[in-house]
């Protein structure tokens, strides 16, 4: 069984969505060129991750990229996936200019945490 994992959660509609990620450095590098990010993203991967429980990748051309090192189990890492949530969501609510903190605002990071929690059960 495969430690690699990619889950997609629309946002709002199929156009905009949040990919959320774990697995090898490897990994992150496919899912990284497979979606379109840059050059840049793809070769700094390793010096980005050490360290960190989690990282949200955007790039204005790209949807908003979580990956995280392994899959969520602990509560912390369920703090991680919340926290690159709000990022992911903020992207995106930014793009198509609508106001942060408000209720879709909350709904749509609510849906990114439970549409991966659904998935990993």
């Amino acid at each position: 069984m495969s430690k690699n994992k990619e889950i997609i959660v629309p946002i709002f509609n199929n156009e905009w969505k949040v990919v959320i990620a774990w697995g090898s450095h490897k990994f992150l590098k496919k899912m990284l060129k497979g979606w379109g990010y840059p050059k840049d993203s793809v070769n700094t991967i390793k010096q980005e991750m050490d360290g960190r429980r989690g990282v949200c990748y955007i790039s204005s051309q790209c949807h908003p990229l979580i990956f995280l090192p392994k899959k969520p189990k602990t509560p912390q890492q369920y703090g991680t996936l919340a926290h690159e949530a709000v990022h992911a969501v903020e992207h995106i609510f930014n793009k198509i200019k609508q106001p942060l903190g408000d209720e879709v605002f909350a709904h749509a990071v609510g849906a990114v945490v439970r549409e991966t929690l659904k998935q990993i059960k």
